[in-house]
């Protein structure tokens, strides 16, 4: 059916439809003249109909994209696919190229929608007002936009010329009755609005978006500029609830749901849950894109959901293979997962790409540190750390690492050449000055011993195992019971269920024949270490029978 046969049929609505086509045209005038929701679907219907009995006809395409859209049953992506699909069967079709050009506009690509609009006009100029409507609303919206005062005359040029020859183009009266004062109020709205937010009064534009939602279709677009209103005021409240409406009303368009949680992200950022909601919604809308599902596992990773963390950064490396940020994400899952072996290739692969040096460094050290705690392999690790070193300016973490390798191996002398290159490279830990004092004192180094414990003290005055261990110190090397009870005390105060200081007060308590008091801090110590397997309970078990023997 010829475009000129619609148009017969638009101007005398009256006629018996003989096809889906003509049916579908017919409730389509129904719903421009009337409103009705009904006549709405109906021509969706009909058009969706007319499609399958034969997909050749293009205005079936291009109207029926209009329809979907208005009744938010597809995107603008989708509108503009199905007049894409309208030009592929007839090039030459003025509306369709119409159509897409006005959906172009909408999506904010104006330079497309010019040259579409520009090509209607030049296949059917002398019935192109709908065209010339379409032109002059994204020229004049363009000058609201900061445009030149040019487009602002080529708008208005275009506007009375549309006027003019809408008068013998009935259609276009028809067709774009309903969206003209649409556009024209959002240009009203927007404009005004824009004045009285330059001009700080914040209150007043906000009451202007608030009636735009109701006078325009770009409602989703005035809920965000209400929303900035509200963050500026500091309503993070009020901000959130209208990013919210903007995403739902825009059917979850991705620009409305990043919006949505950037601002989330910003202020809320302890609603993991409902992140992970806005994500799942934006990962439908993108399946294609890998970011999100890399923002959702590191979201699922805050809840301790480690299997739903993988399955999003596997599908995060689905969409780019070679991330080696991803890659690196997922191994360490996979390491709080207890899958070590995955981690190890994971993190290799992540090194190998090594986007940044520091970045790289520090992965590298994750991986030593698989090698020497889970796989005992100290000299992979060690190689891994030396390539580390290499890469970083911040050398005293993988000094410490080091340290903390040689100290399990028991070679002190390394490990506390390493510990104290830690130290020089500025890190200052209370771990790390505990682990030198005890490397110092296994070397019989008792004054230096000594000296880290109260540095570890000093740097952390909470860490309790420097507080026992300086006590065994003076209950063992100097036999200065009341300072190593001093410091055993504090060690408990610290952490009641610390076996350790227990069963070593017990002791100093034994020493110094205070039985009863040995014996209920030994028996502590055996019930603790029921629970944590620290030694060998028969040891004090030994100490707490010797109390009462005869």
């Amino acid at each position: 059916m010829t475009e000129k046969t619609l148009e017969k049929n638009e101007v005398a609505p009256n006629n018996s439809p003989t096809d889906k086509l003509e049916l579908a045209t017919k409730y389509h005038q129904d719903f421009l003249l009337k409103s009705s929701g009904e006549d709405l679907v109906r021509a969706i219907n009909c058009y969706m109909e007319s499609i399958r009995e034969n997909p050749t006809n293009p205005s079936a395409y291009y109207r029926l994209a209009v329809l979907m859209y208005e009744n938010k049953q597809i995107g603008i992506d989708g509108a503009i696919e199905q007049c894409e699909r309208a030009i592929e069967l007839d090039k030459n079709n003025p509306d369709a190229r119409m159509y897409l050009g006005y959906f172009l506009s909408k999506k904010g690509e104006k330079e497309k929608a010019k040259e579409e609009l520009k090509k209607a006009m030049e296949l059917s100029p002398k019935g192109t007002s709908r065209v010339r409507f379409v032109m002059a609303l994204e020229l004049l919206e363009k000058e609201n936009s900061n445009g030149s005062i040019f487009d602002l005359l080529k708008g208005v040029f275009y506007m009375t010329q549309a006027s003019f020859m809408s008068i013998f183009d009935k259609a276009a009266l028809r067709m774009f009755a309903k969206n003209f004062m649409s556009e024209l109020n959002y240009i009203r709205y927007n404009t005004i609005g824009k004045i009285l937010e330059g001009l700080n009064f914040d209150k007043d534009a906000y009451r202007i978006y608030m009636d735009a939602l109701d006078n325009t279709k770009c409602a989703p677009e005035f809920y965000e500029k209400m929303a900035k209103i509200a963050i500026k005021k500091k309503r993070p409240t009020v901000a959130m609830q209208c990013f919210e409406n903007a995403s739902k009303l825009s059917n979850n368009s991705p620009h409305a749901l990043v919006n949505a949680i950037d601002f989330m992200q910003d202020v809320y950022p302890e609603k993991v849950d409902e992140l992970i909601d806005y994500y799942n919604l934006l990962v439908m809308k993108l399946p294609e894109f890998s970011r999100p599902y890399y923002e959702l596992g590191h979201l699922y990773l805050k809840k301790e959901d480690y299997i739903s963390a993988s399955n999003a950064f596997r599908l995060a490396l689905d969409c780019d293979k070679e991330n080696p940020f991803y890659l690196n994400s997922l191994a360490y899952t996979y390491v709080q997962l207890e899958q070590y072996g995955a981690a190890v290739e994971l993190y290799k692969k992540a090194i190998d790409k090594n986007p940044d040096n520091e970045w790289t460094a520090i992965v590298a050290q994750a991986l030593a540190a698989i090698y020497y705690k889970i796989n005992n392999d100290n000299e992979a690790a060690i190689t891994i750390l030396e390539y580390a070193l290499t890469l970083t300016k911040e050398k005293g973490p993988i000094y410490s690492l080091f340290g903390d390798i040689y100290f399990e191996s028991s070679d002190m002398d390394m490990a506390i050449k390493y510990y104290n290159m830690a130290l020089m490279g500025g890190i200052k830990e209370a771990k790390i000055y505990t682990r030198l004092a005890m490397a110092y004192w296994e070397k019989n180094s008792i004054e230096d011993a000594i000296d880290c414990y109260e540095l570890a003290i000093e740097t952390d005055k909470n860490y309790e195992i420097a507080y026992n261990n300086l006590g065994v110190i003076y209950l063992d090397t100097f036999k200065d019971y009341d300072r190593a009870i001093e410091y055993f005390d504090k060690a408990i105060e610290l952490n009641s269920k610390y076996m350790l200081a227990h069963f070593n007060i017990g002791r100093c308590y034994a020493d110094i024949n205070r039985k009863v008091e040995a014996a209920s801090e030994l028996q502590k110590a055996i019930d603790l270490n029921r629970i944590t397997n620290e030694i060998d309970e028969d040891i004090i078990q030994e100490r707490l029978y010797k109390l009462f023997d005869a």
